[in-house]
């Protein structure tokens, strides 16, 4: 009892206070930064999930690893690591709970404002939920944006989204008192129904709608042109890529109907249809598969009863929101106010649902299983003062990979391209732009490698796009493999040789990428990374290095070259990127090799993998 005791005060209860204390904290900053005082405008997806997900690692790592060290690890069988469990434990215990609480946070601070018409909607400040009793949404105004985006941790998932926003008008507002269309009108439901849903439709140099288009005169109208495919997508970007209608009027004063005869709409009901299929099917699948999914979706609408809700949730920063804006601006002028609002049909009382008790629910069951698993293992025997104090060394040991991330001299280089690839992704982050996933317009914004726009003159897109990434998990994967090339791989080419290599197989890669790929957005640093795992490949091929470092380091880099260029052969991967950064670096490794070899014995090498393994840096703190 006496022993259980001392692992309760010494390891229990730090975990205790870690725990509540993170969520907790965080819960209050999340409140007070981005809800209350509205500092910072994050997506929910960061604030809800992302980091309540990877925040807890910090706080466990710097102080609860070093008491789970007090305990005696040891397995008999050899097999597992028990330290990883209890921390893996300890992270369901505070990530869960912290979860949660932001999505309580959310919904039980969220102020339920009724107002009479949404004409009041802007007479107060924002809120997040609103009653509304008088109002009309009119379906013929429904704008329409298809939404293409891969997912998953090898883009194995083909995600099909349709956002077809309505706007909202007040009680003054009766459809028949505005015309949809003039002298076309008798026309009109025929001539609707030929223009596809998804095809961006431009009206002197201004993105129009379909009702719109349709309610132009013929004799009004100069030329009409249709293009289709890469020529399509070369003149107006990835909205294009389904086909784009350019009509020319013989008048420039044309303006879009709804500016024109409809009064200004102040709010949008959110409407949305998705569906995911599988990434691995040819074009003609996709395509077929989405065809099916847009006409299942149509005559959902169609039947929908858009008025059927109890109140209405103002949807919050994230990827909805920016893609509600994107098909609302389709055809309708950048002053029109964008409140999207979403049908709730449930009573506003239920919306906490059952998350408060989950809170304190899921950090319990977690702190129990973290207690109980104390049972199982042991204290360490002799003095737990001196035992403490020798884990606290280690753990600053354990944290040293953390210094990746600082430019130092045997990684400066290496350490510096993955904090830039870092940087741009947490600044495309925090602006806005998504966190899992980057659509194609702002990631072409941004510098993305693009034939059309290259052959344009926009050579700084090959260079540009290698710092650039479709979302989180792309950036994660590419930053680790540069990392394992990286410090093996600099110190023996040097800084300026290391940044040079990475940027010409990273150009080379592009190019490679351009020339197989004439109508596809690339990002991403792996073609410039499988360059630096081409030079590592040569020289491992070489005497440069030691032969049982050499026979291991050419298994290990074979089956990673191999096992990423098979699977880029399913599907949603650049792999003429991957093949041109690969074999230009293999190319350029051999070039390389004789100037290495002068400049280094096998003596010399040996002694650098000594300190890049980490032996230096244990006997430089061992003595501190």
């Amino acid at each position: 009892m006496n022993k259980f005791n001392e692992k309760f005060k010494l390891i229990f209860v730090p975990f205790f206070l870690i725990g509540a204390l993170t969520i907790a904290g965080y819960t209050f900053l999340h409140w007070l930064l981005c809800i209350k005082t509205t500092i910072v405008t994050v997506d929910e997806d960061v604030t809800n999930f992302f980091i309540p997900f990877a925040l807890p690692w910090i706080p466990m790592l710097i102080w609860l690893m070093p008491k789970l060290k007090l305990l005696n690890l040891k397995n008999k069988s050899g097999k597992g690591d028990p330290l990883m469990g209890y921390l893996m434990v300890a992270w369901f215990a505070i990530g869960l709970p912290t979860i949660i609480a932001q999505e309580y946070l959310i919904t039980a601070t969220g102020t339920l404002t009724s107002i009479d018409n949404i004409g009041q909607i802007n007479q107060q400040p924002l809120t997040k939920y609103y009653t509304l009793k008088h109002y009309y949404i009119d379906k013929r105004l429904v704008r329409v944006k298809p939404v293409f985006e891969v997912s998953g941790k090898y883009n194995e998932h083909f995600d099909m989204s349709i956002y077809a926003p309505c706007p909202i008008y007040d009680k003054n507002y009766h459809p028949a008192s505005y015309t949809i269309t003039n002298k076309t009108q008798q026309n009109r439901d025929t001539s609707f129904k030929k223009i596809p849903a998804n095809l961006l439709i431009i009206v002197n140099g201004k993105p129009t709608s379909r009702e719109e288009f349709v309610s132009i005169p013929p004799n009004e109208i100069q030329t009409i042109n249709v293009y289709k495919g890469a020529a399509a997508v070369a003149l107006y970007g990835d909205a294009a890529k389904n086909g784009v209608l350019t009509v020319r009027l013989k008048t420039n004063n044309f303006e879009p109907l709804v500016e024109k005869n409809m009064p200004a709409p102040l709010a949008w009901l959110a409407v949305k249809y998705q569906k995911t299929i599988s990434n691995r099917l040819s074009s003609q699948e996709k395509d077929d598969s989405y065809k099916q999914f847009a006409k299942k979706s149509q005559d959902d609408f169609s039947s929908k009863q858009l008025e059927d809700f109890v109140y209405l949730d103002r949807i919050g920063a994230g990827k909805d929101l920016r893609n509600y804006i994107k098909a609302v601006k389709l055809g309708a002028s950048d002053n029109i106010p964008l409140i999207i609002l979403s049908p709730v049909n449930e009573p506003f009382a239920s919306r906490n649902g059952s998350k408060l008790p989950w809170i304190f629910g899921s950090f319990g069951i977690g702190a129990a299983l973290f207690l109980m698993g104390l049972l199982f293992k042991p204290l360490k025997s002799g003095d737990l003062v001196t035992i403490a104090e020798k884990e606290r060394k280690r753990s600053k040991l354990d944290l040293q990979f953390f210094k990746i991330f600082w430019p130092q001299k045997t990684h400066f280089a290496t350490s510096l391209i993955i904090d830039i690839n870092l940087a741009i992704f947490i600044i495309m982050a925090l602006s806005g732009l998504g966190f899992m996933t980057f659509s194609g317009d702002d990631l072409l914004k941004l510098g993305a490698n693009y034939r059309p726009y290259v052959i344009d003159g926009q050579y700084w897109r090959l260079i540009t796009n290698m710092f650039l990434h479709g979302g989180f998990m792309h950036v994660f994967f590419n930053m680790y493999g540069l990392l394992f090339v990286g410090i093996f791989l600099e110190p023996l080419l040097g800084r300026n040789k290391f940044v040079l290599t990475y940027l010409i197989t990273g150009i080379i890669a592009s190019f490679a990428s351009i020339l197989w790929h004439p109508n596809t957005v690339s990002v991403g640093a792996s073609g410039a990374i499988f360059g630096m795992y081409g030079i590592f490949f040569a020289l491992l091929t070489t005497s440069l290095f030691p032969k049982d470092f050499q026979k291991s380091f050419l298994i290990s880099t074979s089956f990673f070259i191999g096992y990423n260029l098979l699977y880029g052969l399913t599907g949603g991967i650049d792999n003429a990127a991957h093949i041109g950064g690969l074999v230009s670096g293999f190319v350029i490794g051999y070039i390389l090799y004789p100037g290495l070899k002068s400049k280094s014995t096998e003596k010399d090498t040996e002694q650098l993998l000594d300190e890049l393994t980490g032996k230096k840096k244990v006997e430089t703190v061992d003595g501190e």
